[in-house]
């Protein structure tokens, strides 16, 4: 495989979304774990979730995190936002309902 095909595997992947909240995780993952744990919400919701899950966290920074990682998310397609006249209220696409593996035909 070229290293650009690896490069954009790499830019693509899906998420991964941890399976617990960790201070020493990196911004993208904190910022996932808190998305999924609210199931949807803006950038600034997010944001205080961290604050929630993290009362040690800078504020400050947290709001920027979350704003620029975020928006890169959505702008690659990696998670979905809807616009209800304001902010994007950003959401992971969870599947909720447990696939029957039956097809109508």
């Amino acid at each position: 495989m070229n290293p650009d095909d690896e490069a954009f595997k790499e830019e693509f992947k899906p998420l991964h979304v941890p399976h617990e909240y960790d201070a020493a995780l990196n911004w993208q993952d904190k910022i996932i774990y808190a998305l999924a744990d609210m199931n949807n919400g803006t950038a600034d919701e997010v944001a205080a979730q961290l604050q929630n899950l993290d009362p040690d966290i800078d504020a400050q920074e947290a709001q920027q995190q979350t704003e620029q990682i975020l928006t890169n998310l959505y702008d690659k397609g990696l998670i979905k936002a809807t616009d209800e006249d304001g902010p994007l209220r950003y959401n992971l696409s969870k599947i909720l309902d447990p696939h029957t593996g039956k097809t109508d035909i």
